[in-house]
């Protein structure tokens, strides 16, 4: 079995009440059985309290009964956890000691990350400016690995290979996103046999992929009930991007969501448009950005991780979303390649 992470994953640190915003408010907190059942065996008037703020799940899980402003019923009004407080952070449940970092396994491998729902992590991934590079542990055989078909391995040398491409500073990062388009392509036709719907000739008259995906992403669930107005707002405002004139760290983002999202194309047969994803997911934040510098005049780090974790929070964090898109642009002639690359100029 081998271990993988990205090299400054091990740099990663919760900063608590020192994070503007709180992974402990706007999302469901499930308890683990383990947790559960050591959540029973607290004595005392914490104890007490602690039950009560569980609710109980028809499917048999359980959760806590969020608070006012959907906040966890022991996050602070200082933003600090008071089961740490009482009981040490060993005895928080699975989701609040692992968020927002990432397990995937498949086959022989388990790969790690950090999410970029969190401002932190999105600052470790934008301060590395030497290319971005992965760490390899190994250890014994584990028990229920998913078994993939000996050609599905083969995704990690190609996704390799687009580690390279995007990594290449030699080039402009538009020429590398267009390279990178043609290489899902190949990715795809590769592994499955056939080009993704999206990509086969039509005789359909096509939108620009820009419209159809302004019109896409509105149309979202919304995490924050904001985002539909601010994709009008990006609609609206017409700007070009230029994925090259703005410092965005684009090319560590590119990393980031192909480590996290092609491999698993080799099981639902969705490559070329696990490479768009990570694409247009680049080019999204990169408008996004845009607007902040056309809004004000300036583009600072700090615009840089409010944007991305946003974007994360919206599309990344919620599985509705992540399958909508995924389909659109594995079927979507809007997004076929060719109109993406003439979206990115």
């Amino acid at each position: 079995m081998r271990f993988i992470k990205p090299n400054f994953y091990d740099k990663f640190r919760c900063i608590a009440s020192s994070c503007s915003d709180t992974c402990c408010a706007g999302w469901e907190i499930d308890i683990d059985p383990d947790t559960r059942r050591f959540y029973e065996s607290v004595p005392g008037e914490f104890g007490e309290r602690l039950r009560e703020q569980i609710d109980e799940l028809p499917e048999g899980t359980s959760c806590f009964r969020l608070g006012e402003g959907d906040r966890c019923p022991f996050l602070t009004d200082d933003n600090l956890c008071e089961i740490i407080m009482e009981l040490g952070d060993k005895a928080l449940c699975e989701i609040c000691r692992e968020h927002p970092r990432f397990y995937e396994q498949i086959g022989d491998r388990m790969e790690m990350g950090i999410g970029l729902c969190c401002e932190e992590a999105c600052r470790l991934l934008f301060e590395e400016k030497d290319p971005i590079t992965f760490i390899t542990t190994s250890v014994g055989e584990m028990p229920d690995m998913i078994i993939l078909p000996e050609s599905g391995m083969e995704i990690y040398r190609l996704r390799d290979e687009a580690f390279r491409l995007v990594q290449d500073r030699t080039l402009p990062l538009r020429v590398r996103m267009h390279r990178l388009l043609e290489l899902g392509e190949k990715i795809q036709k590769q592994i499955t046999g056939a080009l993704s719907p999206a990509d086969l000739p039509t005789d359909e008259e096509i939108p620009m992929a820009r419209e159809a995906l302004l019109q896409y992403m509105e149309t979202l669930e919304p995490f924050d009930e904001s985002w539909p107005e601010n994709v009008q707002l990006l609609a609206d405002a017409g700007l070009e991007v230029n994925l090259d004139d703005i410092d965005g760290g684009f090319e560590n983002l590119m990393v980031y969501f192909l480590y996290r999202h092609l491999a698993r194309g080799a099981l639902d047969g969705r490559l070329s448009a696990r490479v768009k994803f990570c694409a247009v997911s680049v080019w999204f934040i990169c408008l996004m950005n845009t607007h902040c510098l056309e809004s004000t005049g300036a583009f600072t780090a700090w615009d840089r991780i409010v944007c991305t974790k946003d974007y994360s929070k919206q599309v990344e964090y919620s599985a509705e979303n992540m399958e909508d898109m995924l389909l659109a642009l594995h079927e979507d002639p809007a997004f076929s390649t060719e109109n993406l690359k003439r979206m990115f100029g």
